[in-house]
């Protein structure tokens, strides 16, 4: 749902009920897709992706029905191969770890608690 401040994005029990966003969270989606996102675009696009759509660091576990659940684990496994893909995927370049941890910690976004203690 369509939201006017970020502070009013919230996950939803219900796994099948779309994620909440702002209008640059859906500018910078659609920005990515056309290969005209700014770098911020890029950072928040994937930030909304992993953190929203796919409640990537939300518990699955949904009372009242094992399907429920599996549909969240579903969605939060996409968001784990996308943090497995930005931070752990073997890469011949080791300045690309680095630049996307940092660019997430400086947006204050962490993976591990490692980093969050840091």
């Amino acid at each position: 749902m369509l939201r006017k401040k970020e502070t009013q994005r919230v996950p939803h029990k219900d796994p099948l009920v779309p994620p909440d966003y702002v209008e640059a969270d859906v500018q910078a989606v659609r920005a990515v897709f056309r290969g005209t996102a700014t770098p911020d675009q890029q950072r928040r696009a994937m930030e909304w992706i992993i953190n929203f759509n796919c409640c990537t660091f939300d518990l699955s576990y949904r009372p009242g029905g094992g399907d429920l659940t599996a549909f969240a684990e579903g969605r939060r496994q996409a968001g784990l191969n996308l943090v497995w893909m930005l931070q752990y995927a073997p890469s011949k370049t080791d300045s690309d770890k680095i630049s996307v941890r940092e660019s997430f910690a400086n947006r204050g976004v962490h993976f591990n608690a490692e980093e969050q203690a840091g």
